[in-house]
């Protein structure tokens, strides 16, 4: 199994010291066949692009604002889904926000026991979660499940991925990148270009599909038949 881990820590001293600790632990675990991935950043804005990869978060903001905990509260409306571990050194996080179920509280400094810890809780955090999809970009990756994604539409050399909470992200190359992905029970293309999600059709009237961030996404009447069987067939079984 592989895991992603993100280090958010404004301290670059305490930041340095968790790759280290982390790197001898993925180190221990590629002997068992176990893959660990890790990303480390120093503020929340350059966190927050990527913040959907990750099965575990390593956070402690203390030298400025938002502090870790709003950070990781921050991170949760934007799609985070991996667990929240809040590592207080100048803030005591569990006595300022008490307990709270959604998030882990330990104490600096930290040592390699923590991360044999938390490697193990970002493995039963993964082994929980539905398959998420890998959307690759130029520069960026992002990780998302099925119900995630609205349509696609492919132009030339990479495509335009709708996601909720209207979000997008621009995939390189096209829709058969991840074509394996898209379940034909639950995805049909419209063209040779575009796919969409049948679960976020709002509406269909003649020749179009209204989505449910109100996109208009228009097939061809040649394609009409086999479209409209598809979106029956999948709209009666609901």
């Amino acid at each position: 199994m592989s895991v992603f881990i993100a280090i958010l820590d404004d301290n670059p001293a305490d930041r340095k010291q968790s790759e280290r600790l982390l790197s001898r632990e993925r180190d221990v675990r590629v002997k068992n066949n176990e893959v660990i991935y890790f990303d480390t950043y120093g503020s929340r804005d350059a966190i927050l692009p990527f913040c959907t990869k990750y099965d575990l978060f390593l956070i402690d903001i203390s030298q400025s604002s938002p502090d870790g905990f709003m950070t990781a509260v921050d991170l949760r409306h934007h799609g985070a889904a991996g667990r929240m571990v809040l590592a207080s050194s100048k803030i005591d996080y569990r006595s300022r926000y008490k307990e709270h179920e959604d998030f882990i509280f330990i104490e600096k400094p930290l040592v390699q026991k923590h991360f044999t810890e938390l490697v193990d809780i970002a493995k039963e955090h993964r082994a929980k979660q539905p398959l998420r999809i890998e959307l690759r970009g130029e520069k960026d990756t992002m990780l998302v499940t099925k119900d995630e994604i609205l349509y696609l539409k492919e132009k030339g050399y990479y495509t335009i991925v709708a996601l909720t909470g209207e979000r997008t992200f621009h995939m390189a190359g096209g829709i058969n990148k991840i074509s394996h992905d898209l379940s034909p029970d639950e995805f049909i293309y419209t063209d040779n270009n575009t796919a969409i999600n049948m679960a976020h059709v709002a509406s269909r009237e003649k020749n179009t599909f209204r989505m449910s961030d109100g996109a208009i996404i228009r097939f061809s009447i040649f394609s009409k038949s086999g479209i409209v069987k598809a979106w029956e067939k999948y709209a009666g079984s609901k």
